[in-house]
């Protein structure tokens, strides 16, 4: 896990915890899985680059062109401190959350493109890891 955004840096061993939890619970899939925390810069550049989407966005995943390897999720850093306040949970709860949506994607989730069915199907296993998130929660509180 690598930390590339300016300012706010966060405690990686509970997202490692939460990660590992999360891949147990899709099966255990354990190729590596790369995970970078950057800001809104950094992942504006990426989705400009890599989706045609001109603007910061919250997490990206990419998946791996090497079999041994799983793939990469991108967290938006700076989204979730905005986001934290108005939701009423710490950073890290909704790095965490973010992160957790990018593993789904490489998961072979997908809400954006194979309809309202497919869409219904990612959010409900996003609710199933909700749980997981528990220890990550700023019991109310932006951190």
């Amino acid at each position: 896990m690598s930390q590339r955004q300016t300012g706010r840096k966060l405690p990686t061993e509970p997202l490692r915890r939460l990660m590992r939890r999360a891949r147990e619970r899709l099966g255990g899939d354990r190729r590596p899985l790369e995970i970078t925390l950057v800001g809104d810069e950094e992942i504006r550049a990426l989705n400009r680059r890599y989706l045609g989407r001109d603007r910061a966005t919250n997490v990206i995943s990419f998946d791996s062109p090497e079999p041994d390897r799983l793939g990469e999720i991108i967290v938006n850093v700076d989204h979730a401190a905005r986001e934290a306040e108005a939701a009423q949970e710490s950073v890290l709860y909704l790095v965490g959350f973010y992160a957790i949506h990018g593993l789904l994607h490489l998961a072979g989730y997908d809400h954006e493109r194979s309809g309202p069915d497919e869409a219904a199907r990612m959010e409900r296993a996003q609710q199933e890891m909700q749980d997981l998130l528990d220890e990550l929660s700023g019991s109310g509180k932006s951190r």
